[in-house]
């Protein structure tokens, strides 16, 4: 997810062709380069000739990609990040049912007055799994509600009890399709799950 390219970067002294990836969170160089910029560390993106220089508290980036390329990445980078509820599609007028305890900053804040005590009353579903058996009970809880989609929020990585492999295999074992992915915070990441019609 995100924007990519393959530009000619230059950052503190150093010059080196790079793959440029842009997300929500960070703008990060790998390749011969490699360099992780948190968006909001960046304090200005102008144009320069036929790249883009992106100054920094660290530094300033200059990155190479030609004139065009160069605008749509500088219109990239102003670009403000959709928050968490914004990619949730969570809010007052969508709320949501939220199955589980979790103890999360960025999670609770795209939640906060905009959950219901009643899936029935919810536009959609959060089940969050944090042992074993919170799989089981998300996708009892989807099946119960086949018309809404079911965030389903595990833990990332070699932390997680429950893993996005096992919960794809489970939740398409009852006919569920994954729409969408999303990352909540550096613990919990979120896929989309419906049931097929």
């Amino acid at each position: 997810m995100g924007r990519e390219a393959v530009a000619v970067c230059h950052w503190q002294g150093e010059i080196a062709e790079a793959k440029v990836h842009l997300d929500s969170r960070f703008l990060q160089l790998r390749g011969q380069m490699r360099l992780d910029l948190p968006r909001d560390a960046i304090r200005a993106v102008d144009l320069d000739d036929a790249g883009v220089l992106v100054r920094t508290q660290g530094g300033d980036l200059m990155m190479e990609f030609g004139a065009v390329e160069a605008a749509r990445w500088q219109k990239a980078i102003l670009k403000k990040p959709p928050t968490l509820a914004e990619k949730l599609r969570i809010s007052a007028q969508t709320p949501a049912f939220v199955q589980g305890t979790f103890d999360d900053a960025p999670l609770a804040e795209a939640l906060s007055d905009a959950t219901v005590g009643d899936p029935a009353d919810a536009m959609l579903l959060v089940a969050v799994l944090l042992r074993a058996d919170d799989l089981q009970q998300a996708s009892d809880l989807a099946l119960a509600h086949p018309d809404k989609h079911i965030w389903v929020v595990h833990q990332k990585g070699k932390a997680a009890v429950v893993g996005d492999s096992t919960i794809r295999s489970h939740m398409r074992g009852l006919g569920f399709i994954d729409s969408k992915t999303s990352a909540v915070s550096d613990q919990l990441t979120t896929t989309r799950y419906r049931q097929r019609t």
